[in-house]
């Protein structure tokens, strides 16, 4: 991406296409009028009065979403040096992907506006992830040298009947609403543990076989948040496992109480747009297993990664005493920051 430039994109469910939806700059036939409006909502106060006494109780106070607004033009008045699919045209393809123009025929200034306008409203209308709450778009801005996305939905779109959609020129105004008030960042770091990790060269039944690794024991490791704000590490465990514990730092400690056999995983999902703790067996079914959390472990939503270097370390107990197997842990993350 380029500096300036915006991004959303949301993936494919249930036959309606996602979206790859590049736009800001004027060579992208979608541009920003002026500078786009950050707008963070106001935290939500506890605040309670002090009965027989002035001032007030403070309460604990939550942070919202943020919600970004823009003034677009979809110029189509000159030939931009890209134009964007108006529908998918083949395996993977999703509205809003760059098509070069070579391979795309105008139909005339004002056919070419109306369908502009038409696209960009098919994107934010967003079908394929509006009607399931855990389905959710991300918008991508580079600024600075530097990228980092929110998560949320398309929302408000709004069209300014103009007399110069004739001439090929058409003003919008839309609203990307996020989830929460964290800008993170574009590259998801990632970390691996193991314990007697001897089947690790063994390839999985239907699927070819990974890059081998020699029998070793690394039950820790350091998880770095770069970002001036907490953020959620997403946690998986692979069998062969009973009872596998990660501990954080001293932050906190996960255990589930379960058995896990080879091939089979359990996702732990803290962030906000998921909430979840999902079995996947060897055939790949998934099912919800957060009952087999430990009482001792946190809520998902305090199982967070504040900015900084931790130590994240696992464990587990022996599926028998003779025992020289156990669970392979990755944890990933995007480290957070509050402002691009």
């Amino acid at each position: 991406m380029r500096d300036g430039e915006w991004y959303l994109g949301y993936y494919t469910y249930d036959h309606f296409p996602g979206a790859a939806l590049h736009f800001g700059p004027e060579d992208t036939g979608i541009y920003c009028l002026t500078e786009p409006t950050v707008a963070f909502a106001d935290p939500e106060v506890a605040d309670a009065a002090l009965p027989g006494e002035d001032g007030v109780r403070l309460g604990r106070d939550y942070q919202r979403s943020a919600a970004v607004t823009f003034e677009l033009g979809v110029d189509t008045v000159d030939t931009p040096a890209y134009r964007h699919a108006r529908q998918p045209t083949a395996a993977g393809r999703r509205v809003g992907d760059f098509e070069a123009s070579s391979g795309w025929a105008s139909r005339g200034k004002w056919q070419d506006n109306l369908d502009g306008v038409d696209m960009l409203r098919q994107v934010w209308r967003a079908d394929s992830i509006r009607l399931k709450p855990s389905r959710i778009a991300w918008l991508v801005h580079r600024t600075g040298g530097r990228t980092r996305r929110l998560y949320g939905r398309p929302r408000k779109f709004d069209v300014a009947h103009s007399r110069l959609t004739r001439q090929g020129y058409t003003p919008i105004a839309a609203t990307f609403t996020a989830i929460d008030d964290r800008f993170y960042s574009e590259t998801e770091r990632s970390e691996e543990m193991w314990v007697h990790d001897l089947l690790a060269h063994l390839p999985r039944p239907g699927r070819p076989g990974g890059t081998p690794r020699p029998p070793s024991t690394r039950p820790r490791a350091m998880l770095l948040n770069e970002g001036s704000v907490a953020t959620y590490p997403v946690i998986q465990i692979e069998g062969p496992a009973k009872n596998p514990l990660v501990e954080v730092g001293g932050l906190w400690t996960v255990q589930l109480s379960l058995t896990l056999s080879q091939w089979e995983s359990v996702t732990i999902d803290p962030r906000p747009w998921r909430r979840t703790v999902t079995r996947t067996s060897a055939t790949g079914a998934e099912s919800s297993v957060a009952d087999r959390l430990t009482r001792a472990s946190p809520r998902l939503a305090d199982m967070v990664l504040p900015p900084g270097l931790w130590p994240v370390r696992i464990s587990h107990t022996k599926l028998s005493p003779t025992s020289t197997v156990g669970p392979r842990v990755k944890v990933l993350w995007r480290s957070a920051y509050t402002w691009w």
